[in-house]
């Protein structure tokens, strides 16, 4: 057999080696909310709130890493979730939602994940999974309040990837506790989500778990009381730099890499 060079091999192992460096997660984020209009700190707009994000992967024939922690917001974005019913992340966690949450319910969607072995990445050796989405407001979350994020899901798993059908390879009825922290994004105050997705949601019977795709949707709420003399909602407009509000997603791998997606759109 003919020999390599040392200079061929190590060519060869540069290129295995950019292959591999590439193959690297990708980030979206994106969202909308109504009544139009950028809101100020003097005339706050209560609003319905839209918003999606995902992972993917750099090689469009694999797909991406599973995630630990997300954290998003929006410029000018502020949450009021202590003036709205909430009920306890413990009954709105377990097998089933206890009826105590029926008036705390903020709003829902669709989670579209994929679930495949740690050591195999590749789509064709891949599981669909969708999962019911129902947002709860929460007492017990921190100051600034949180919701918890609700699971739900049972077996057969779609075969189709452009299916909206609710199905998973293992049956997962489970609630993530989310909490609101108060930032600022591209100079404005926001409310961050943050949330920190447990090891048997994300490792089900030890495999990956990444989501391809989340759809939520916060329903338009407005409190009784006011603040300040004005009404506000759960979520609710107070400003924006400029012709444009920053929507941003933070996420934050299993071994503490971080990386950012914004997109921007209409005030």
């Amino acid at each position: 057999m003919r020999k390599l060079s040392i200079a061929a091999m190590t060519a060869i192992a540069a290129l295995v080696f950019a292959t591999v460096a590439f193959a690297t997660n990708t980030y979206t984020v994106g969202g909308s909310s109504k009544p139009a209009g950028k809101g100020s700190k003097s005339s706050p707009i209560p609003i319905q709130l839209k918003f999606n994000f995902g992972v993917g992967n750099s090689n469009a024939a694999q797909r991406g890493s599973p995630i630990k922690t997300y954290a998003i917001g929006s410029e000018g974005l502020i949450t009021y979730p202590k003036l709205f019913p909430t009920c306890t992340f413990s009954q709105a966690n377990g097998e089933t939602v206890a009826s105590a949450c029926k008036k705390a319910k903020v709003g829902g969607g669709l989670v579209q994940a994929l679930v495949g072995a740690a050591n195999d990445l590749s789509l064709e050796n891949t599981l669909y999974c969708n999962l019911k989405l129902n947002l709860y407001n929460i007492s017990g979350a921190g100051k600034l309040g949180g919701m918890a994020i609700r699971l739900d899901t049972d077996p057969p798993p779609p075969t189709d990837p452009n299916s909206r059908s609710i199905g998973c390879p293992t049956p997962l009825h489970q609630s993530i506790k989310a909490k609101f922290v108060k930032v600022k994004i591209s100079g404005v105050a926001a409310s961050e989500l943050r949330f920190t997705v447990p090891s048997e949601v994300l490792h089900p019977v030890n495999l990956d778990t990444v989501v391809r795709n989340n759809e939520s949707t916060i329903n338009k709420k407005v409190a009784k009381k006011k603040v300040n003399g004005h009404k506000v909602g759960f979520y609710t407009k107070i400003g924006c730099k400029g012709p444009k509000r920053t929507i941003k997603a933070t996420f934050t791998s299993e071994d503490g890499v971080k990386k950012s997606a914004t997109k921007e759109v209409k005030c």
